[in-house]
């Protein structure tokens, strides 16, 4: 958990003119469950050149190290929304990846039903639809070794990581409190979107089928788009290049 320069929650978002002086887009990325806005890192030089990305750093974490992580969607929205307020003057399109797919669309649904400013577009991944109801035993409550088995099984966190107690005693908190944003999820129904959504999905991923990511597609009412690529819960990773060139590609007529 290094430090990150990305502008904390909150905080004004410097844009600068496109070359030819227009608004440029605003993507807000937003990480899954135990990640810092440092997984961005180097994400801007693969967009448009009109984009504009803000990788942002949710509590207890990069910048925000020392403040506690929220544990709640309800508190987690209320932290970050002033970004996207503070941004509103200019286009703007959102893109979270697992947990952060969740915050992400929560985040647009506020911004357009309760302040009228939709985003341009929504991209999410690896994460099921809103609506469908998650069936598992929530995984944010098990018992210490229950726990890092289950972290093990995501395949998401580094052996060396599971096996350095003292670095765990740091990762745990906050992998808890992620994930209990999560688990305590409850979907309220309402209006869909008015911007397309863009959903990722990989073939190999145990934790979110590709089937309860085509789901998405009920989430809005313009354009839908499903993207699957190879690889498991974190095909991110192991496919970040073609995500990338698809993500780039959402973006690439302004």
């Amino acid at each position: 958990m290094d430090p990150s320069t990305a502008p904390a929650a909150g905080a004004s978002v410097p844009v600068t003119p496109t070359a030819d002086g227009s608004r440029p887009l605003r993507l807000f990325c937003f990480p899954y469950a135990g990640g810092s806005a440092r997984l961005f890192a180097g994400w801007e030089a693969a967009m448009p050149a009109h984009v504009r990305l803000h990788a942002v750093e949710p509590a207890g974490r990069g910048s925000r190290f020392r403040e506690p992580p929220h544990d709640r969607i309800e508190a987690l929205i209320q932290d970050l929304l002033p970004t996207l307020l503070a941004a509103r003057d200019a286009p703007y399109a959102l893109f979270g990846y697992s947990l952060g797919a969740l915050v992400a669309f929560e985040l647009a649904r506020t911004m357009e039903q309760r302040f009228g400013c939709p985003p341009a577009h929504l991209c999410v991944g690896a994460f099921r639809a809103p609506h469908m109801r998650r069936t598992a035993v929530p995984d944010y409550n098990l018992p210490e070794e229950q726990f890092r088995e289950r972290l093990r099984a995501f395949n998401g966190t580094p052996d060396a990581v599971l096996a350095d107690d003292s670095l765990m005693e740091l990762v745990i908190p906050i992998l808890r409190a992620d994930l209990a944003v999560a688990d305590t999820y409850q979907h309220t129904a309402g209006r869909p979107l008015s911007c397309p959504i863009t959903a990722f999905a990989g073939t190999g991923d145990e934790e979110v089928p590709v089937s309860a990511v085509a789901q998405w597609e009920r989430h809005t009412s313009a354009a839908f788009t499903l993207k699957v690529l190879e690889g498991d819960h974190f095909f991110i990773h192991q496919q970040e290049t073609t995500m990338l060139e698809h993500l780039s590609g959402v973006f690439e007529h302004g």
